[in-house]
């Protein structure tokens, strides 16, 4: 049924992973005009208007556009649990490899450039709920499965 807490917890996944998609997971303001961005599609050091570093991660956005759309292929997957699962596991494989792809690039390129410190944007902590969401979904999918093989078992 689409009213359980698992179905919650997944569009609330879905959310946060378009959230990820949507806003910069790092951002570091090294003078009034110059900056340093990471997002799901580029790493970029902005001076003015020009753009004296980009980067194309298009690979990260492309992981997070899958894991939305397993996400919300997976709501609707509630009359098999063992499928559902599956897909909620293979889901955390694919946010948690976006995940760490955007931290690499964050440690990697945009540190270097410039100086001072960023601060971590939205996108980055979306990644973190979507994750933390998937996770706490697929515990309660397992807790209705052993509901209802001691159902079973009783009969």
């Amino acid at each position: 049924m689409l009213q359980r807490v698992q179905s919650v917890l997944l569009l609330l996944t879905a959310l946060a992973l378009g959230v990820f998609l949507g806003t910069n997971s790092f951002v570091k303001a090294i003078g009034p005009s110059e900056k340093v961005v990471v997002n799901p599609y580029h790493v970029f050091h902005q001076t003015g208007n020009l753009a004296s570093f980009n980067k194309d991660i298009y690979y990260v956005a492309v992981l997070g556009g899958l894991a939305l759309i397993l996400t919300i292929f997976t709501i609707f997957q509630y009359k098999n649990r063992i499928r559902q699962m599956l897909f909620v596991a293979l889901n955390s494989l694919l946010i948690g490899a976006a995940l760490a792809i955007t931290v690499y690039h964050i440690q990697t390129d945009a540190i270097k450039l410039g100086s001072g410190e960023g601060t971590y944007g939205l996108g980055m902590w979306a990644a973190f709920v979507a994750l933390a969401a998937n996770w706490l979904a697929n515990r309660f999918i397992k807790k209705d499965e052993k509901l209802v093989k001691d159902a079973d078992r009783m009969r």
